[in-house]
């Protein structure tokens, strides 16, 4: 058999086997809404994709689904800015509406569900995943595939900070002891991610040893300017002081330090298909025997639109780009995506990266990121704040003491008893 025939014979399967599963258990929420059975089967109704991303990456997306179906995809593209994210989500809700499939930031997901934007995917699918392009590694599915108790994303990448570094070094036990081998050992020729839109999530991973996460779970009051935050935030700062290198992305990092030009640091390839990069990978200060880990909440999921007027072809997509075949080459070339099924990771350029992000995605305890309504914008004050921080324009304190105050006026527009029960559904438990 060909490897056309093959992919040819792959998706008739598909198209059988996921077409059977009525379109009340992961259709559109809303019956009365959906095209007649015929048109779902019709291949010149484009899908409709609507991708919060890069620009460049829809060209990757329709030549990789063009590879293996016919159904021609329309894919409408709201641009990803990190350091300017406020307006993020009403344009996610009201893209959903005409869209049938939607990828899109983690942090958008509990906005999402409570806005009825998307639909939550059902035992029978998640078993059918599973089965056939393997099961979700732990930390994925529990971060970010789960939520309130259900499921109403899938996990598309899930990219985590390392430590890196040119030279073998002993992996420092503590932030304190990082700041040492900032200081001593690479004499400042290191980085982390400091960079507008960056600095924010950075100042949550290393704080996610804090015990009592974001908020008192009775009343959401904020507790990220108590004692634990500022203590990581003014060390934070001690060692962004010691870096030649600095306002630096993820990437920018991990590009730097592969070409001599940082000792080391901390950070991670944007995409996975770049050139060989032979450095040393260590998880980040503090993270011992896979403790709890945070996804970036900028990690794309895709989900199924309430909207969807294409059940059965929406399905199929989803599931193509969860792990079908042809899809890991596509996921390598788009910004933020990775590999998170087992014994689905490719021996591409980046392969040790992966292998090492596999073993960190073991992590059977998570925390989890901002699902709140309005989420981006507690995020961007945030990272604002921190920025402003790193650039000593305030002290620590003062700087989350700005971000508390400012979380306490979100909540309070989007009514506190609806971000408690969003909280704690971000927490994976049922509101």
């Amino acid at each position: 058999m060909t490897d056309t025939s093959f992919l040819l014979d792959r998706r008739r399967f598909f198209a059988g086997a996921i077409s059977v599963v009525a379109s009340s258990q992961l259709g559109c929420s809303k019956p009365e809404t959906v095209v007649a059975p015929v048109a779902s089967e019709r291949n010149d109704v484009p899908l409709r994709v609507l991708f919060v991303g890069e620009n460049e990456d829809k060209d990757v997306i329709l030549r990789g689904w063009g590879a293996v179906a016919e159904q021609p995809l329309q894919i409408e593209v709201v641009s990803l800015e990190r350091s300017e994210c406020g307006g993020m989500e009403s344009a996610v809700l009201e893209g959903a509406k005409k869209a049938d499939v939607v990828i899109y930031p983690l942090v958008l997901v509990g906005a999402a569900r409570r806005g009825d934007a998307v639909v939550e995917m059902t035992t029978d699918d998640l078993s059918r995943l599973d089965s056939e392009i393997g099961p979700l590694l732990t930390a994925a599915r529990n971060a970010a595939a789960r939520y309130g108790g259900g499921t109403y994303a899938l996990p598309l990448g899930c990219s985590l900070p390392a430590l890196i570094s040119e030279a073998e070094v002993e992996s420092p036990s503590s932030w304190e002891a990082y700041d040492r081998l900032v200081a001593e050992q690479w004499d400042g020729a290191a980085a982390e991610p400091t960079a507008a839109g960056w600095a924010g999530t950075m100042f949550l991973w290393r704080s996610a040893g804090v015990k009592n996460w974001l908020f008192d779970r009775e009343n959401l009051a904020p507790l990220i300017n108590t004692e634990p935050y500022v203590e990581a935030l003014d060390l934070m700062l001690r060692t962004h002081s010691r870096y030649k290198e600095k306002n630096r992305t993820p990437d920018q990092i991990w590009l730097a330090v592969s070409q001599g030009e940082l000792q080391g640091g901390i950070g991670f390839p944007r995409r996975r298909s770049g050139g060989i990069q032979d450095l040393q990978l260590a998880a980040l200060p503090g993270v011992t025997n896979l403790s709890k880990v945070m996804l970036d909440p900028f990690s794309p999921v895709i989900s199924l639109s309430a909207s969807c007027r294409q059940t059965g072809v929406s399905k199929r997509f989803i599931q193509w780009f969860c792990g079908g075949e042809g899809s890991v080459t596509v996921r390598s070339r788009v910004a933020g995506m990775s590999d998170l099924r087992e014994d689905s990771f490719s021996t591409g350029a980046l392969a040790e990266y992966d292998d090492w992000l596999a073993g960190q995605l073991q992590a059977p305890l998570t925390l989890p990121c901002l699902q709140l309504d309005h989420a981006a914008d507690y995020l961007m004050v945030l990272d604002q704040q921190v920025v402003r921080a790193l650039d000593g324009e305030v002290t620590p304190q003062a700087a989350l003491d700005s971000v508390a105050a400012r979380w306490n006026e979100l909540t309070s527009d989007a009514g506190m008893e609806t971000q408690i029960r969003a909280w704690r559904m971000a927490q994976g438990m049922r509101a």
